[in-house]
């Protein structure tokens, strides 16, 4: 039975008896099947007795200790007989307790599948049968465990423990530099400066992120995945991407993530892999999956309730995992539904900045998918890698020990490069954009001012009063309201930034936002953070309506602190400020002007500044003004490079960004209709 399942059925019987205020966990305690706190009002299932048992036990475990609830203190009497077979428990025995061997208990957390023969007597007796993650080896179908392995030229040749012999070959002179994102002008004779060209909206890989693409073809060549743990920023999207795009022969491709960063996944893949491979977003579990597409996109939370039959018709070769450090417990329902998911392809591309976090024992999930040869048990894995040490009387596990040993021995699984070693590669400011799309009702209400906004400049026009000062201040009114509007929409991607940025470093933090009610809104959000209240990470709020002597406080404040973020007024915070303690920042709403946002980025580059890249990623809305904004800014900016580089200097004039971007709404507008 799904653990979802038992749980809804849980949940079912509670409400049918009237338990409505009873509360239920799932459990990987191994003294029991099941279990009923009456002073918690809760009642526990084992996971693993729910991953192998037959339904009709689980059932029975289930009524059994509904029966307990509804006589608290009869223990198992003549009264709880009663009332259990009165519920349908049709085992009326007293509780039993989960008795799995510890081969069998080392199995299930080593993601390998258990097969139970029940053997009736007169109790029952399980009987398992292993079935293991490992592949077989393809002369004599044994488990598949390498005992020694070298490589000479092209070729690795692999001796298992069987004394069989199996080659891989090593895929060599691929051309991942000639990668070029999709909306590249294909006209553009490109002018680089780093990864971007100055005379379109190009980018291309760094050349350490090449190096990344082949480091992942190298690794799949040899075995059933590799990770990439580069630190956070150095683009580990693009790597996956950039090698997919040059091996078709392992698409089609499931993207699994985290349920904020669906649609950003979504553009990256069709801005560096072009519009043939544009993906399938699986929103909900009522979804179905449409054949024959090169990409597929689900979030954890709903592949734990989505019925993965539907992915099998799709013959899917490669599984990525965007923050694999999600799949760090052996034993939760996320992680058995990636494996399950693992089991149906060819192979596994894991990511993550920090693949395991508190203890060593975090990274066997993800080890185990890339080589289960090597990692095939989370019990020997412990016991050789994960360091422990005693506090007070309690032994509890740390990190990997033996670390270099430990390296030499992943080296061909995993890359990690830190953003100090690849710096010379990075411009100065590395901008990168966060896409979203908005709710429905974020829509409807955006779309209705647009419409408002369109009869009036359309009327305007008409009556020849559009350059006047009183219509030119009403656009930029309404040009706010849906700036706004967009600006609340992307609250969700922001805050789910902002937690990933302090899940994953230890570094500071800025948040700029342009209208007051987005920004009171996100530092309420924000300071909600479970991640903020959990670490304590001070959170700073810098306002326009803040005199000098607060605004320098704030900074003084935010400066000092370890670690710490700042959501400030971009206008506010674009002069007189030195924010060289930090090297991250978030533009949440896009400015009129470039140079406003390089002014805001600008507070970090000062003297003391120990980083040699600020990173300024923006948040997008797409099909709203952020698009037509960014595409103008874009433009303003290159040309401003341009001008930098001959020595010029150039004041935009801010009316004329305004005009066209009004334009650009109106044009679009019109598009639309006519295409509806």
């Amino acid at each position: 039975m799904h653990r979802d399942t038992a749980t809804k059925l849980l949940r079912s019987e509670l409400d049918k008896q009237g338990l409505t205020d009873w509360k239920l966990r799932l459990s990987t305690d191994q003294r029991f099947l099941g279990l009923c706190s009456y002073k918690d009002k809760v009642i526990f299932l084992n996971s693993h007795h729910i991953d192998i048992h037959p339904e009709i036990e689980i059932l029975n475990t289930i009524r059994h200790e509904i029966a307990h609830a509804l006589t608290p203190g009869e223990g198992h009497n003549e009264t709880w007989v009663a009332k259990a077979r009165e519920i349908g428990c049709t085992n009326t025995a007293p509780c039993s307790h989960l008795s799995f061997p510890p081969h069998v208990i080392d199995a299930i957390r080593s993601g390998n599948t258990i097969e139970v023969e029940v053997e009736t007597e007169i109790i029952h007796r399980p009987k398992y049968t292993i079935g293991k993650l490992t592949d077989k080896c393809p002369t004599c179908g044994k488990v598949a465990k390498e005992k020694s392995s070298f490589e000479v030229g092209e070729t690795k040749y692999i001796m298992l423990e069987c004394n069989h012999l199996i080659t891989k070959s090593i895929p060599k002179a691929t051309p991942f530099h000639t990668l070029v994102t999709a909306d590249a002008d294909p006209n553009c004779k490109h002018k680089w400066e780093k990864n971007a060209c100055v005379l379109c909206t190009a980018n291309r890989p760094f050349e350490f992120q090449v190096e990344g693409m082949k480091f992942i073809e190298r690794g799949l060549a040899l075995q059933k995945g590799v990770g990439v743990f580069d630190e956070m920023g150095l683009g580990k999207t693009i790597q996956a991407l950039g090698y997919l795009r040059f091996h078709p022969e392992h698409l089609p491709a499931l993207y699994v993530v985290k349920s904020g960063i669906k649609y950003q996944w979504f553009v990256a893949i069709t801005r560096w892999m072009g519009m043939n491979y544009l993906p399938q977003i699986i929103e909900t579990g009522k979804d179905g999956v449409i054949p024959g597409l090169k990409s597929y996109i689900i979030s954890y939370d709903l592949l734990r309730r989505f019925d993965l039959k539907k992915l099998e018709g799709l013959k899917l070769k490669t599984l990525v995992l965007d923050e694999c450090q999600l799949i760090k417990n052996p034993d939760s329902t996320r992680t058995g539904e990636v494996r399950k998911v693992a089991r149906m392809v060819e192979k596994v591309l894991p990511l993550s900045g920090t693949p395991w976090k508190n203890r060593g024992e975090e990274f066997f999930v993800s080890l185990n998918l890339l080589d289960s040869m090597k990692f095939d048990s989370f019990e020997g894995y412990k016991r050789r890698w994960v360091d422990y040490y005693y506090e007070g009387n309690k032994q509890k596990s740390g990190g990997i020990r033996d670390v270099e040993r430990f390296k030499e021995y992943t080296k061909d699984l995993l890359i990690r490069r830190e953003r100090k070693e690849v710096m010379p590669e990075l411009p100065s400011i590395n901008r990168v954009k966060l896409y979203c799309q908005m709710e429905k009702l974020e829509q409807e209400a955006y779309e209705r001012e647009v419409d408002e906004f369109v009869r009036y400049y359309n009327n305007a026009v008409i009556g020849g009063e559009e350059d006047e000062f009183g219509v030119t201040q009403n656009i930029l009114a309404r040009l706010a309201r849906m700036r706004q509007i967009t600006g609340l929409a992307k609250i969700p991607v922001t805050l789910n930034d902002i937690e990933e940025h302090f899940e994953e470093t230890n570094r500071k933090l800025c948040v700029f936002v342009h209208h007051v009610a987005v920004g009171q809104l996100l530092l309420r959000k924000t300071q909600e953070l479970d991640i903020i209240k959990d670490e304590k990470i001070p959170v700073y709020a810098l306002t326009g309506n803040m005199n000098s002597e607060q605004r320098f406080e704030v900074q003084e404040a935010f400066n000092k602190a370890d670690q710490a973020l700042l959501i400030g007024s971009t206008l506010a915070s674009g002069e007189g400020l030195n924010l060289q303690t930090c090297s991250d920042c978030i533009m949440h709403e896009r400015q009129w002007n470039p140079a406003n946002e390089e002014q805001a980025e600008g507070r970090f580059i000062r003297i003391g500044q120990n980083a040699e890249v600020v990173t300024a990623k923006y948040a997008l809305a797409t099909d709203t003004v952020d698009d037509l904004l960014d595409g103008i800014v874009a433009r303003k900016r290159i040309a401003f490079h341009n001008a930098m580089n001959k020595g010029e200097i150039t004041q935009w004039n801010q009316q004329s960004i305004i005009k066209e971007l009004t334009e650009a709404i109106v044009k679009g507008a019109s598009k639309k209709k006519r295409s509806a």
